[in-house]
């Protein structure tokens, strides 16, 4: 009998240090950012620059695509571009001496034709007056006079509109133009630039998902980058503890590998339970749940991502 009481108040305190473990240390992960790297164009693979696991900084390149589509229509747009400068270049000059001198000497052609014209009528019309000719003779001298005025006022109106040289809204209509072909000359170049696919933000590539010669669709994430400038740690919050962990609260993080303990700063918590409906659990069952949070450890920035750890609610 009397060794069964010596061992009860053992047995008991045991028992109470696994409860404080269970209750006051909860498991986790060292944790980064993952930052997804997608394409935007379906062009094939001609380079790739990293290998898995590779640390990046900012800017480094990580492949490249084929470029030979979009080169070929960057010709052409260019020399849309260099005709709408033409076109404009010609508007501001105005027109050139040559054709003034030959739209005044086509004026000078329709007024001859016009004054013959008009001539030949009065005689038909005389010829007509005297039984001399029939009326569809006078039609016809008629019909060249009217048709040669008309080519005078023609060949008038041309001369003017050289003379008077361009309009504001035919140089606006070309300025507009040559707007719009280095527009789209500039658009195409980003295109081919976007086809060199760069580091978005420091850290390590976890995982490439595509290999040399294969033509990944339009925003298909090429690969996987983990965010070196923020380190947490992943962990569950138990129900019991859930009120009291809010962002901002201190926490001692103990990381496997690491003998020192580091202070890490809650940043967020789910408002969620990780089973649901939370709401038809009893008493018993809600004791169970648990809640995702985040602990931002910043003095862990140089081990892996993926160690285990703890962390200490008390």
């Amino acid at each position: 009998m009397k060794s069964i009481h010596w061992l009860a108040p053992v047995l008991l305190l045991m028992l109470s240090a696994c409860d404080q473990s269970e209750d006051t240390y909860m498991v986790g992960t060292l944790e980064r950012d993952r930052v997804e790297v997608t394409v935007e164009s379906n062009e094939p693979i001609i380079a790739i620059h990293v290998q898995d696991g590779q640390v990046l900084e900012t800017g480094d390149l990580i492949l490249e695509q084929d470029p030979a589509r979009l080169e070929r229509v960057l010709a052409q747009q260019t020399a849309l571009r260099d005709q709408s400068a033409a076109r404009l270049a010609e508007l501001e000059r105005g027109p050139r001496t040559e054709t003034i001198r030959e739209a005044r000497a086509q004026l000078e052609s329709a007024r001859s034709s016009a004054r013959n014209a008009a001539t030949n009528l009065v005689r038909a019309q005389d010829m007509f007056e005297r039984d001399l000719s029939d009326q569809s003779t006078l039609d016809f001298a008629i019909t060249r006079s009217e048709t040669t005025k008309s080519a005078e006022q023609a060949a008038t109106e041309s001369l003017n509109r050289l003379l008077n040289g361009t309009t504001v809204e035919e140089l606006d209509q070309a300025i507009a133009a040559l707007a719009a072909a280095e527009a789209g000359i500039e658009r195409i170049q980003l295109d081919i630039e976007r086809l060199r696919i760069y580091a978005p933000v420091n850290g390590m590539l976890d995982k490439r998902l595509y290999q040399l010669g294969e033509r990944p669709h339009i925003g298909a994430t090429i690969g996987v980058i983990l965010d070196s400038s923020r380190t947490f740690a992943r962990i569950y919050v138990p129900e019991a503890f859930r009120a009291s962990v809010q962002p901002g609260k201190k926490m001692q993080v103990r990381i496997d590998g690491n003998e020192q303990t580091v202070t890490g700063t809650v940043r967020w918590v789910s408002a969620d339970a990780t089973f649901t409906p939370y709401f038809a659990l009893t008493e018993h069952d809600r004791s169970r749940l648990s809640f995702l949070a985040e602990v931002d450890v910043p003095d862990a920035s140089a081990l892996p991502s993926g160690v285990p750890l703890e962390v200490d609610f008390q």
